[in-house]
């Protein structure tokens, strides 16, 4: 394995909660993945919406972060102190872009946005900023899901890429940080829906976008997504050793048995025998 220190993987969790074992997939993935390879590893927290943010939830996430030896190589960034670099993105994007006053309740009925404010380039009280989408099409190249077209104004219409609140988008916020220095992203398959978003962000922003894999989430038995939502269990950081076992054999690489692992040799296993293509199209089904 050769150092290639201009390789970075992210790992971006928000802070709604304490991380539970389908985030810790997530973190595990994205880990072996770039260490594979050579590349370093960037712990970024995803803290641009206040009113989401749980008390202690961040320092709760890198605690356990760092009890499955997951540290990152950089420094941590919070969104929450890159506004500059988001609003100077937003003026950039002025150009393909308008004021929205559509409300909630006047949008509930429409699939996509239906163009109502296209026209309006005056910013008014209690307006949203969407980007104009237009007839573009967008090939998205995946790792795991391969190469698939999106004609984006069917399919998403124009979206917002500042809040009426006045907070950056998820999707502006996450475009422009993947594409400073990130080179590959490996990120649930939840989460798929999001990339020819971004994609068009980073193209109209002339900026390079990184290379993405989208693996399959972990779900309870009836289907539905482990997540803050469905009351997903907390990582117990106190099982770290048995919490990454059953990571690499829900990810497809279970691991020999033997008598004693640290931490580190567990890592150091995953990293050595880290294969994207051995993740199953569907993880089993979660059990405590």
């Amino acid at each position: 394995m050769h150092s290639n220190q201009n390789l970075l993987g992210r790992f971006a969790p928000s802070p709604t909660g304490p991380l539970h074992m389908g985030s810790l997939i997530a973190a595990v993935a994205s880990y072996c993945d770039i260490k594979q390879k050579g590349g370093r590893w960037h712990v970024r927290i995803d803290d641009l919406d206040p009113p989401r943010t749980a008390v202690n939830a961040c320092t709760s996430i890198l605690q356990t972060l760092e009890a499955h030896g997951l540290i990152s190589d950089l420094p941590i960034i919070y969104q929450s102190q890159r506004i500059t670099a988001y609003r100077d993105a937003l003026n950039q994007l002025m150009s393909y872009a308008f004021f929205c006053t559509c409300s909630r309740k006047q949008l509930e009925h429409f699939p996509i946005y239906p163009g109502t404010c296209r026209n309006n380039k005056e910013r008014l009280e209690n307006t949203s900023i969407r980007l104009s989408v237009g007839e573009q099409k967008l090939a998205c190249h995946d790792l795991v899901l391969g190469t698939q077209e999106h004609e984006l104004g069917k399919v998403f219409g124009d979206f917002v890429i500042q809040r009426k609140d006045g907070l950056t988008s998820y999707n502006l916020a996450t475009a422009v940080d993947d594409a400073q220095e990130i080179t590959h992203v490996i990120r649930g398959q939840d989460l798929y829906p999001t990339t020819p978003i971004q994609l068009l962000i980073m193209q109209r922003l002339k900026l390079s976008p990184p290379t993405y894999g989208h693996i399959p989430v972990l779900t309870y038995g009836d289907g539905r997504k482990l997540s803050k939502q469905t009351l997903a269990p907390a990582i117990d950081n106190g099982l770290a050793t048995s919490n990454l076992i059953k990571v690499f054999t829900y990810l497809g690489m279970p691991v020999p048995n033997t008598d004693e692992w640290t931490v580190e040799q567990l890592l150091q296993w995953g990293i050595g025998n880290w294969d994207l293509s051995k993740v199953p199209s569907k993880l089993r089904p979660y059990s405590a």
